[in-house]
C-alpha cells in the first residue's frame, strides 16, 4: 500500500518535472494524461489492497495530534481514486487553448499536492499542504485575461482561512481538547479550524469567492480547486475524529452547511449562464457533504462520504460538458433558449445525464448517497432532513432549467455541428460509468463507506453499525 500511495502522489509531480524540462512542448497533454492514468491505477490498487487486507491503518512518521505523517486508512482508500479520477477527466477534456505547458504544470502540481494531503493525518502536514493546494489556483486565476480582480477576491478569502487554520491547528496540538485537563487554548483552536473550514468550503456568509471562481477561472481550475474538497478532509481529520472535545464546532459547521446547501441550490435556479449554474450547484453539494460529516449518526457520515464522491463525479462531468460546449460555441446564457441540441446532441445527452445524477435519479450513485444522508438526517434532526430535501428539489429545478435553456428552443438549420472528441468521450463515459455502476451495484461501495467511517472514528471494521459521536444534542 505504501508503494501504491507513493506512486499515486509522485506520478503528477514527475509529469510536472517532465514538462519543466521542455519536453512535449507541442503536446503537453501526453505526459499529463500518462501521469494522471498512472496515478489513478496506483490509487485503485491501493484501494483494492486495503479492502482485501486486515483493514489496519498504515502509519509512518511522527505522530502528532492523533495523526501520522503518512496515514493510510479507509478514508484514504476511498477518496484517493476519486481525486485521481477527477484530475484525469480534467486533463482529458481541457480544450487545447487552455492547456499549454504552464496550465498543465499547475494542474499536475495541484493534483500531486492534493493527493499528498489525502495521504496524511499529521496536523502540521495538513496545514502545509492546505497552503500548497491553494497556490496553483491563485496563479491560474491571475493568468487569465481579466482574472486579477477574482484573484484578489480569492486571496482575500484564502489568507484569513490559512491564518485561522495555522493558528487553530497549533492550538489544538498544544492543548488537545479531546484529552483530560485541556484548557481554553485548545477550545479556541477548534473554533479557529472550524472558521477556516467555513471559509474554504464557501459556507454562508463566506461564500462569495466560490461562484466567482467558476465564473472567471478556467473550468479546470475551478473543478480542481473545489471537487476534492480539501476543507472537508481537514474537518474529518482534525474535528470529526475528536468529536468529544470539539462537538459544538461540528454543530455550527453542520447548521451553516445545511443553510448553504439550500441557499446555493436556490441561487442555481436564477443563474444567468452555465458557469454560474455549475458554481452554485457545486457550492450547494459541497456544503451538503460538510453537513453530513458533522452529523451524529453513522448513516449520516456514510451518506456524506457517498455524496462527496457522487456529487464530485457528477459535477465534474457537468462542468466539463459545459466547458466543452463553451469552447465551441462561446459563453452560454441560460436566460433565453439557445437551441443547441441539434448542434451537439451527444453533449446535450451527457449534460442531462450528469445533471440528473446530481439530483439523485434512481440508478445513479447519487440516489444511494441521497438515501443514506436523508435517512441519517431524518433519524438525527428533522429540520436537517428537510434542508437536504429542499436543496435536492431546488437543484433539480436548476438543472432542468439549465438544460432546457441551453439545448431547447428553435435551432439554426445551417448552424455548425459540434461533435465530441474521442478524449472527451472517454472522460465523460468513464465518469458516467462510475456513477451508473455504483448506483446499480452499491453493495461493495456502501461496505467500504462503513469501513471508512469506522476507520475515521478509530474503531475496528467489525464494530456495530451504530457510531456514537457523543456530540451534544441540539435542544
Amino acid at each position: 500500500m505504501l508503494l501504491a500511495a507513493g506512486i499515486t502522489v509522485a506520478a503528477p509531480l514527475v509529469g510536472t518535472v517532465v514538462l519543466g524540462m521542455g519536453l512535449f512542448r507541442s503536446s503537453p497533454r501526453i505526459p499529463a494524461v500518462v501521469s494522471a492514468v498512472v496515478s489513478l491505477v496506483s490509487s485503485a490498487v491501493l484501494t483494492i489492497l486495503w479492502n482485501i487486507g486486515p483493514l489496519v491503518p498504515v502509519e509512518i512518521g511522527d505522530r502528532m495530534g492523533g495523526g501520522s505523517l503518512v496515514d493510510i486508512d479507509g478514508v484514504t482508500g476511498l477518496l484517493l481514486p476519486y481525486v485521481a479520477l477527477v484530475h484525469l477527466a480534467i486533463v482529458l477534456v481541457a480544450p487545447r487553448r487552455f492547456f499549454d505547458i504552464a496550465s498543465a504544470r499547475r494542474i499536475l502540481i495541484g493534483s500531486g499536492m492534493t493527493l499528498a494531503l489525502f495521504c496524511t493525518a499529521h496536523p502540521l502536514a495538513i496545514v502545509g499542504l492546505w497552503i500548497l493546494t491553494a497556490v496553483p489556483t491563485w496563479f491560474s486565476i491571475r493568468a487569465m485575461p481579466g482574472g486579477r480582480p477574482v484573484a484578489r477576491v480569492y486571496c482575500i478569502a484564502m489568507f484569513p482561512a490559512v491564518v485561522c487554520m495555522t493558528l487553530g491547528t497549533c492550538m489544538l496540538v498544544g492543548d488537545p481538547p479531546w484529552e483530560p485537563g485541556s484548557g481554553t487554548i485548545g477550545n479556541v483552536g477548534g473554533w479557529l479550524v472550524a472558521m477556516a473550514v467555513l471559509v474554504r468550503k464557501g459556507i454562508v456568509p463566506f461564500h462569495s469567492w466560490y461562484p466567482a471562481l467558476f465564473s472567471a477561472a478556467p473550468m479546470s481550475t475551478a473543478l480542481a480547486a473545489t471537487m476534492p474538497q480539501v476543507a472537508a478532509y481537514t474537518a474529518m481529520r482534525l474535528l470529526v475524529g475528536h468529536a468529544d472535545g470539539v462537538g459544538w464546532e461540528l454543530i455550527v459547521l453542520s447548521q451553516a452547511a445545511l443553510i448553504t446547501a439550500a441557499y446555493g441550490a436556490a441561487l442555481a435556479t436564477v443563474q444567468k449562464d452555465v458557469k454560474g449554474l455549475v458554481g452554485t450547484l457545486a457550492m450547494s453539494q459541497s456544503a451538503m457533504v460538510l453537513a453530513g460529516l458533522s452529523g451524529t449518526v453513522a448513516m449520516e457520515l456514510n451518506g456524506a462520504l457517498c455524496v462527496w464522491i457522487s456529487s464530485g463525479v457528477s459535477l465534474t462531468g457537468l462542468g466539463l460538458v459545459a466547458w466543452a460546449i463553451e469552447s465551441r460555441a462561446g459563453s452560454l446564457s441560460i436566460e433565453s433558449l439557445q437551441g443547441r441540441f441539434r448542434d451537439a446532441p451527444l453533449l446535450a445527452a451527457f449534460f442531462l445525464l450528469f445533471g440528473l445524477a446530481i439530483i439523485g435519479v434512481p440508478g445513479t450513485l447519487s440516489f444511494v448517497a441521497d438515501d443514506l444522508i436523508v435517512s441519517g438526517c431524518l433519524d438525527d434532526q428533522l429540520h436537517a432532513g428537510l434542508f437536504v430535501i429542499a436543496a435536492t428539489v431546488l437543484s433539480g429545478i436548476a438543472v432542468l432549467r439549465g438544460w432546457f435553456h441551453v439545448f431547447g428552443g428553435p435551432v439554426a438549420i445551417d448552424g455548425p455541428s459540434h461533435g465530441i472528441l474521442l478524449r472527451e468521450r472517454v472522460a465523460m463515459l468513464g465518469l458516467l460509468a462510475v456513477l451508473l455502476f455504483f448506483g446499480l451495484f452499491p453493495g461493495r461501495l456502501v461496505h467500504s463507506l462503513e469501513q471508512a467511517a469506522n476507520s475515521l472514528m478509530n474503531e475496528s471494521a467489525s464494530s456495530e453499525d451504530h457510531l456514537d459521536f457523543h456530540v451534544p444534542a441540539i435542544q
